[in-house]
């Protein structure tokens, strides 16, 4: 299809590969707790901002001590997240992670397998073995390997439960800005200091850029530190709705609001939970009026108190 993102090189994304080398991600002790892979962590670059929910996802082990291959099947369930990490010297670092969804296979599908499938066997994975994660499938890639007969491991009980452990106890990201070149984010880790982190990524990585008590303050920075940014282009309005991805989102205490650029100085702030009101909440004439806008619908919404991430 014409239409089919591709990757910078060229490359159209059918699907893609997270390759698990030993001593980065343990393959064998992550499915033996969670049954499953939600997490996987990834270098900041250009590619990995290609991820997207809905695309077909591979987990492959490089480890020699097991089977070498495809141990598990799904697919990307959300836009990446940038977590925040606890130092106990200096100052935190973040890592950012595939959010997907990853069944094991109760045989691996095998590397040499892979290897003899003509298609398969001219596709990145084993032709481009110093390639970063992700590795790109093209879309008759996926296909060739959704050829093979495989049966999936279904998580137990408790396995999900760990999940959800995991999940819930994280706040995560409440503010995210999302660029060309690179991202701004807001994260509530929900740690003892009760600040909230601000954090930027770009090709050369991951940076907290300060920590805040009030959100506006949070907001603040990111509203300066993202003059001259480079956004995707602008997304068309169909049936009145913008028809897209939208360039920032905010959690508020009933969802999301999403923030679109729907001309080249336009921006519209929506609410996807009121599915019935073609209207946006706000319009904006710049991405610094929209963000202006946001902090000062929350010191409203707030008052004197202590600002929240809510509007």
């Amino acid at each position: 299809m014409s239409d089919r993102p591709r990757t910078d090189d060229g490359k159209p994304i059918g699907g893609w590969v997270l390759r698990a080398e030993p001593g980065v991600f343990d393959v064998a002790e992550t499915l033996a707790e969670f049954g499953q892979v939600f997490r996987f962590p990834l270098d900041p670059s250009p590619r990995a901002d290609l991820l997207d929910a809905g695309q077909p996802c591979f987990l492959y082990s490089a480890d020699t001590s097991k089977v070498v291959g495809i141990w598990a099947v799904g697919e990307v369930v959300a836009a990446n997240t940038l977590i925040e990490i606890d130092a106990t010297d200096g100052p935190g670092q973040s890592q950012l992670y595939a959010e997907v969804e990853l069944l094991p296979l109760v045989k691996p599908i095998p590397v040499d397998k892979l290897a003899g499938h003509k298609v398969l066997s001219q596709g990145e994975l084993l032709t481009a073995p110093e390639q970063s994660n992700p590795i790109v499938l093209r879309p008759e890639e996926v296909g060739a390997i959704e050829e093979f007969d495989f049966e999936f491991v279904s998580p137990t009980p408790e396995q999900i439960a760990r999940v959800e452990e995991v999940l819930g106890s994280e706040d995560g990201m409440i503010f995210q800005l999302v660029g060309v070149d690179r991202s701004f984010g807001i994260l509530d880790d929900g740690s003892d200091d009760e600040l909230l982190s601000v954090v930027t990524v770009s090709e050369e990585g991951a940076f907290e850029l300060g920590r805040f008590q009030r959100f506006v303050d949070a907001l603040d920075l990111i509203r300066f530190q993202s003059n001259g940014m480079v956004l995707e282009d602008p997304v068309p309005i169909v049936a009145g709705l913008p028809d897209g991805d939208p360039v920032a989102v905010l959690q508020v205490e009933d969802g999301l609001l999403s923030l679109y650029r729907i001309g080249p100085t336009t921006f519209e702030l929506h609410d996807p939970a009121e599915v019935d009101d073609m209207e946006p909440v706000d319009r904006f004439e710049s991405l610094d009026a929209a963000l202006a806008g946001l902090v000062d619908g929350i010191e409203e919404t707030d008052g004197e108190d202590e600002p929240e991430p809510a509007v």
